[in-house]
This record gives structure tokens, sequence and C-alpha cells, in this order.
């Protein structure tokens, strides 16, 4: 009966056991959940940090740039020869030609936020989103091809002549 008492004692602990068990696993699942959602916070906040940096812009010495907010009913009914209509994925003009000293606004008018950005680098007038405008003012001559940095398969060009 010695031997049938020693299988009751050891097993009369296994239910506490697993019990403890179990609470081990949920704290790790739980531990698991914890790490999880920093990890899904940190990527958010990463993410508005480098959209908040698309929009700061470096001015050249050689050319100004200029983000303006218009209204619809500022921009309706006005064709500038000097301003490029962002629409449908695509740059209108893809090509414009201006002299020296001219300023060129880009308006927006879709719903994706779009930038136009030099393939050098001098110049981008930063995410312009719908219906707002950038403007550069282009003091040099030559010839410009540009870029939305969010879209690169779209594609521009500005030509500056005296």
């Amino acid at each position: 009966m010695r031997g049938h008492r020693k299988s009751k004692d050891i097993a009369a602990p296994l239910p506490f056991i697993i019990k403890i068990i179990i609470k081990e696993e949920e704290v790790i699942y739980m531990n698991n959940k914890v790490i999880i959602g920093i990890v899904v916070i940190a990527i958010v906040l990463l993410g508005v940090f480098l959209f908040a940096g698309k929009n700061n812009t470096t001015n050249t010495p050689s050319q100004q740039q200029e983000q303006t907010t218009k209204t619809p009913e500022e921009t309706a009914g006005k064709t500038e020869k000097n301003a490029v209509t962002i629409k449908g994925f695509a740059f209108s003009p893809e090509t414009i030609t201006v002299k020296k000293g001219t300023t060129i606004t880009w308006t927006n008018e879709d719903a994706a936020g779009h930038t136009a950005t030099a393939d050098d680098g001098t110049f981008d007038t930063g995410l312009i989103t719908k219906g707002e405008s950038g403007s550069v003012t282009f003091d040099t001559v030559g010839t410009f091809s540009y870029h939305c940095t969010p879209h690169p398969n779209m594609k521009g060009t500005v030509v500056v002549t005296e």
C-alpha cells in the first residue's frame, strides 16, 4: 500500500503544476502582445516623422521655392501660362519652356499627394496635397528634368531660356 500511496502523493500536486504552467504561458502570450503593440506604435510614429520630413524644402541661391494653398475658386478659370497641373498622375504640360526669372506653379488636382522634384536635387516643391500649389522661381538658364518622389513614373521637364 505504500507504493500506491506514493503515486497518490505524486499525482496530488499535478493539477497545481499544470495551473502554474498555464499561467506562465498566459504571461508569455501577454508579453508577446505587448511587444507586438510597441513595435506597431514605433512603426506608425516612424511613418509620421518620415512623412512630416517630406514637407521640408531647402532653397538654393539660384532658385526660390514657395508652397501655397489656393482654393478652387481662386484657381478656377485661371489659365496661367507658367503653370503645371498635376492630374491623373501626370504633369500637364509635361514640358514647359519659360524665361529666366519666371516662377512656375504646380497645382495638384489629384487625391494623392505629389511633388515636383528636380532629378539633380536643385528644387523640390515638397508634398503638394489636393487643392494645394507649390512654386519654384527659375533664375538659371538650362533644362531641368523633374519627377514626383512618391510616384517616380511621373516625369516632366522645365526649359529655362534667356
